[in-house]
């Protein structure tokens, strides 16, 4: 039973791998190269995922009578940035590629320094020992960011074409392999999830997300960038935060919390995606 968690999780770990090197593999190096070194929304990049979202969860934390659990896991993925979903989603908004892909680079790069210090003011705030040590954090985000960038961009300069061909196979390959994984985890832990509904879960976990996708459409500069930023800070990561949750021997149910938070989450920017495809229309002529 132990190898076949260990299977799932590498396997799942992997398609994370894929669906951002997929991305970096439809990008020239010099394009992300140019978008890295003059980077045209970074200062509001970094409040929309770094900022706004823990904030409104530290408040609705604060406001709310939620179990230990759940506020644990609303707040371990707030300060935890960018899943591996993100460059994906973000470029099925019409923004750039090469930008998404360069923003992203950054984001997660910062979020080695940035991460361990909302950590410490959250343990201030709500005198818990939680603790996100940054070797840790810039492992998870070697792994599941750096690398599969850098990689991808390699292959996509070494190979253009048989990149260009390739990423949609792996983006769909990864895709199916996510979306059984969902499946699993609902079937096997669906009475968990349910025992966690009610209280004001699900309530927080949306207006958390909510909050993310309102906090990155107005603070980006750029029109084009509003989807983009909006999903960024939106799809927080659940690898760096069961990182983080391990580090500070949070019990279980915090775990599963964090899950239930990606799912509601993944719910909010699909209805905020769909809305935003209706208004592309209407604002073109002008």
């Amino acid at each position: 039973m132990e190898n076949a968690k260990q299977l799932v999780g590498l396997l799942v770990q992997a398609s994370m791998f894929l669906l951002i090197m997929a991305v970096a593999m439809q990008c020239a190096w010099r394009d992300v190269v140019e978008q890295v070194r003059h980077p045209r929304f970074l200062l509001r990049a970094l409040i929309a995922v770094n900022v706004v979202v823990p904030v409104v969860a530290v408040l609705l934390t604060l406001a709310l009578d939620l179990p230990r659990p759940i506020a644990a896991g609303l707040i371990l993925m707030a300060v935890s940035p960018l899943a591996p979903l993100v460059p994906g989603k973000a470029t099925k908004t019409g923004a750039d590629r090469a930008n998404v892909v360069a923003t992203y680079l950054l984001l997660i790069t910062l979020a080695i320094p940035i991460v361990p210090l909302s950590m410490a003011v959250v343990d201030r705030i709500f005198g818990v020992e939680a603790i996100a040590p940054a070797a840790v954090i810039a492992k998870v985000a070697f792994i599941s960011g750096l690398l599969p960038i850098i990689l991808g961009l390699a292959f996509a300069g070494l190979a253009p074409s048989l990149a260009a061909r390739a990423a949609p196979v792996m983006t769909l390959i990864a895709v199916v392999v996510l979306g059984l994984f969902v499946l699993l985890v609902l079937w096997m832990q669906g009475r968990i999830y349910l025992g966690m509904i009610g209280g004001g879960t699900i309530f927080a976990f949306a207006l958390t997300s909510a909050a993310a996708v309102i906090g990155g459409h107005f603070l980006a500069t750029d029109p084009e960038n509003r989807g983009a930023l909006a999903v960024a800070a939106a799809t927080r990561h659940p690898g760096m935060a069961f990182a983080i949750a391990h580090a500070s021997g949070a019990e279980p149910a915090a775990l599963a919390a964090i899950l239930l938070f990606l799912i509601v989450s993944v719910i909010v920017v699909a209805i905020y995606l769909a809305w935003l495809k209706k208004q592309a229309p209407a604002e073109a002529p002008q």
